[in-house]
């Protein structure tokens, strides 16, 4: 209706409605329409593409739009390299080329390709927007809007996406032809930053190519910025372009990771430009900025790299920028591979991120950290222990080991990390273990690619790392915890490790001297006083009153002679640690370990003789003096039948206490 009124034809709008001919149909064809007049008919079809905007769908390859279309685009404003667009009469094979790569290239690093079209004789590709370049985020002054580890992760991901670029190939209609990419206009400028999404994604191929699949085979460079360029892209003294390979791409991008390292260093990318200005060698001389200077690295550059390792803020620097001067060597042919290239900065990405889980797990394990529970606080410090454990036997393993099962280890330390900040928010879904999902996921998945043997290792030093924790109270917190299957043996390490501390702190602590007079104590010389030959019956007075005690004797070498205060200094450990004033008790060990008093000295028998109290080993509800026996001799009268046979529970009921 409104195509016929804006066309003055208002007139045959009933006939569209008589024949239910709407909007839907758009659009209509000459055949369509031949119950309209010529004239109306052709002004209908010419107007009605300004009546219907073109719909362009994700993925769509190749759209052919006509002139007089209109585009669903509301407004144009040039952000970095968005759509790329180029003047072409026909959608030729430079185009095609292009197209081949973009639309094949699959990678979290290169810019996701939405569609193409060909629009007013120019070929268009549309890609995801981004706000933002490399360029222009190198050059704020702000350097903490993005982690380092995201940048060392973001460096290897681009080199990733590089090296599939280069190793990326593809077949003629006939399958015998193999062609292999590049991108030869590798500059900061060509690098889409998402903040939002702490992503580097390579785009702008308008000089990519696709050529022969041989190491050997040069192109002629077509263009290009000149500061990226490589020694070998130009000849000084001919004034002409020179012959590249792929290793013009491996330069490049060598300079762009010293950029990204003046950058971690908080130093100015501007000052490092300005720094490089010089004036080359030749017939007609040239002044620019790049990184070479005949046929060598520009002295700037060598010298501006020696300064961001001098001292330097960021502990991989020095590693970062030795792999700089391996990929900026002014021979192309010596140049490494762009697939090695990204393996080197994997193992950067990777200790960086480990660096940053572990200040992660140190924040939240704080007891200043906000959002968790002493439990969960806890979770975190088991966890952080065998992370810990993960990344030592992993470090220990040979390289090439190492990078064979390296592939996802990096994907899951970030996840891990991610699941950490996400872990914060009280809202967020926790297993049973009381920690994310997620957070455990990840940490199963790094420990799952190694070796039998390592893995083994890694359990042993998972239980080891908890055992070494020096804190009292968290090991008897984690020694207290209901543990689930997964904690079984670190729980077990905690508690032993609890105890061992908790004996040393009662040693530390505990008095001095547990020595008592051996006039004070009466030995007992019946015989149905004697328990067992290294136990006796005795009898202790003090303050007046007397009591009877349970005389424990420890004999020693008569070589130990001399060494008596040696010898005592051991006796006042022993007693601190069986004197619960000292070593607090718990659970069933209160009324299962005798309480001692102190120690004497027999010096003629080579002997001291431990003191234990009696009247405070009762029964709960008997007041009667507990009867002094040795478990053996027990069992042994009651098969005689000289003692009421005991329940077989009791014997269970008491293994498991004593074992306790």
């Amino acid at each position: 209706m409104a195509i016929l009124i804006s066309n003055r034809d208002e007139g045959y709008i009933l006939e569209f409605i008589f024949r239910r001919d709407t909007d839907e149909r758009i659009p209509y064809t000459d055949s369509s329409l031949d119950y309209l007049p010529e004239i109306v008919r052709k002004n209908f079809i010419d107007k009605q593409w300004q009546f219907n905007p073109i719909n362009l769908q994700r993925g769509q390859v190749h759209l052919e739009i006509q002139d007089d279309a209109v585009l669903p685009v509301l407004s144009e404003e040039e952000v970095g390299k968005a759509r790329k667009e180029q003047e072409r009469d026909m959608f030729g094979s430079p185009e095609r080329a292009i197209l081949d790569l973009v639309q094949n290239l699959k990678h979290p690093n290169i810019v996701e390709f939405l569609g193409s079209y060909t629009y007013r004789r120019s070929f268009n590709l549309l890609f995801r927007l981004a706000t933002q370049d490399l360029k222009a985020f190198l050059h704020q002054e702000n350097s903490s809007i993005m982690a380092p580890h995201a940048i060392y992760r973001n460096m290897f991901g681009v080199a990733e996406a590089l090296s599939q670029i280069h190793n990326f190939s593809l077949q003629d209609d006939l399958g015998n032809i193999s062609r292999i990419g590049y991108h030869h206009d590798l500059r900061p400028a060509n690098i889409l930053v998402d903040i939002d999404r702490k992503l580097f994604m390579l785009s702008d191929f308008g000089l990519s190519r696709m050529k022969s699949d041989d190491e050997t085979s040069k192109t002629k460079l077509h263009g290009g910025q000149d500061d990226y360029l490589g020694p070998e892209a130009f000849d000084y003294q001919a004034c002409v372009n020179g012959d590249v390979r792929r290793s013009l791409d491996v330069w490049a991008f060598g300079c762009i990771l010293s950029e990204i390292a003046t950058f971690l260093e908080g130093k100015s990318v501007k000052d490092f430009r300005e720094k490089r200005r010089a004036t080359h060698d030749g017939l007609f001389p040239m002044t620019d900025h790049s990184f070479h200077l005949n046929k060598g690295i520009r002295p700037a550059v060598v010298e501006w790299l020696s300064v961001l390792t001098t001292a330097p803020r960021d502990p991989l620097m020095v590693q970062l920028v030795s792999q700089i001067r391996e990929i900026m060597d002014p021979h192309a042919s010596r140049r490494p591979r762009m697939s090695d290239v990204a393996l080197d900065l994997r193992n950067l990405a990777l200790h960086s991120s480990v660096a940053a889980v572990d200040n992660c797990f140190r924040d939240l394990m704080s007891p200043d950290s906000r959002g968790l529970t002493a439990k969960h606080r806890i979770l975190h410090v088991i966890e952080y222990k065998r992370f810990e454990a993960w990344w030592s036997v992993y470090a220990s393993l040979h390289q090439a080991v190492g990078r064979e099962i390296s592939g996802d280890l990096l994907r899951y330390v970030t996840e891990l990390y991610e699941a950490l900040n996400r872990g914060r928010d009280d809202g967020m879904s926790q297993s049973m273990e009381g920690l994310p999902y997620d957070c455990l996921h990840a940490i199963d998945q790094l420990c799952k690619p190694l070796p039998k043997t390592s893995s083994d290792e890694c359990q042993a030093r998972w239980i080891q790392n908890v055992c070494e924790i020096e804190d009292l109270d968290t090991l008897q917190q984690i020694r207290a915890m209901a543990m689930p299957v997964r904690y079984r043996w670190v729980g077990v390490g905690a508690a032993m490790r609890h105890m061992s501390m908790a004996i040393s702190a009662s040693i530390q602590y505990g008095q001095k001297s547990r020595y008592m007079d051996a006039g004070l104590i009466e030995v007992g010389e019946s015989d149905s006083q004697l328990v067992h030959e290294s136990k006796t019956i005795g009898y202790l007075t003090r303050d007046g009153l007397t009591e009877t005690v349970l005389i424990e004797w420890k004999t020693y070498d008569a070589s130990w002679k001399g060494h008596e205060m040696r010898l005592g200094k051991i006796m006042d450990d022993l007693v601190n640690l069986l004197d619960p004033d000292v070593t607090p008790r718990l659970g069933t060990a209160q009324h299962r370990i005798p309480n001692c008093l102190g120690y004497f000295h027999q010096p003629h028998n080579y002997r001291f003789g431990f003191i234990y109290t009696i009247e405070a080993q009762r029964m709960r509800h008997d007041h009667r003096l507990v009867s002094l026996n040795s478990f053996l001799q027990v069992m042994t009268e009651q098969n005689n039948g000289d003692y009421e046979q005991t329940d077989l529970g009791d014997y269970f009921l008491l293994a498991k206490e004593l074992t306790t």
